[in-house]
């Protein structure tokens, strides 16, 4: 009689074993699928956020430099860019360059290349449009491939135009 109680008592052990086996998994599992959720949320918020920042910057030059004839468009060494006249012959040039918004304020004479420039942030593509009503178009794909476009307005030309 005590044997057929040992083995009873060994199955229980056993399968409480593998209950505990299967509890443990399957927290695991909820935990790694939790954390894969996590960082692909982070990892969204920081493109986003970058997207926001590179247009918001672009705009903001766009803005302090918005004086008659001061604000264009142009290639700058075989790159599209959005030129802005400082004065004195210097401008400042913002330009996508090797996987980077970039900018470079150099003199016209300068021979500056497009990788002189100061690296501002990772991007995927900028592209620069000139929009009706003396408007610059912005299309920004974002590290992550989102795509974001803004409509700039330049105020001080004729046909004064809002931003969007």
């Amino acid at each position: 009689m005590k044997q057929g109680r040992l083995r009873k008592h060994n199955i229980d052990i056993m399968f409480l074993m593998v209950l505990f086996l299967i509890f443990t998994f399957s927290a695991v599992s909820v935990l790694l699928m939790a954390v894969n959720s996590y960082r692909s949320v982070v990892l969204a918020n920081e493109a986003n956020s970058s997207a926001r920042t590179a247009i918001a910057y672009i705009r903001e030059e766009v803005r302090q430099h918005d004086a008659e004839g001061a604000v264009s468009l142009d290639t700058f060494d075989g790159v599209d860019c959005i030129k802005m006249s400082e004065g004195s012959g210097f401008n400042l040039y913002i330009y996508e360059y090797d996987g980077y918004l970039m900018e470079l304020e150099a003199k016209d004479t300068a021979g500056a290349t497009a990788d002189f420039g100061n690296k501002i942030m990772e991007v995927n593509s900028i592209s620069f449009s000139q929009g009706e009503n003396d408007t610059i178009n912005v299309q920004l794909e974002d590290s992550l491939g989102a795509k974001h476009d803004v409509v700039i307005g330049i105020k001080s030309k004729e046909g004064q135009s809002n931003e969007e």
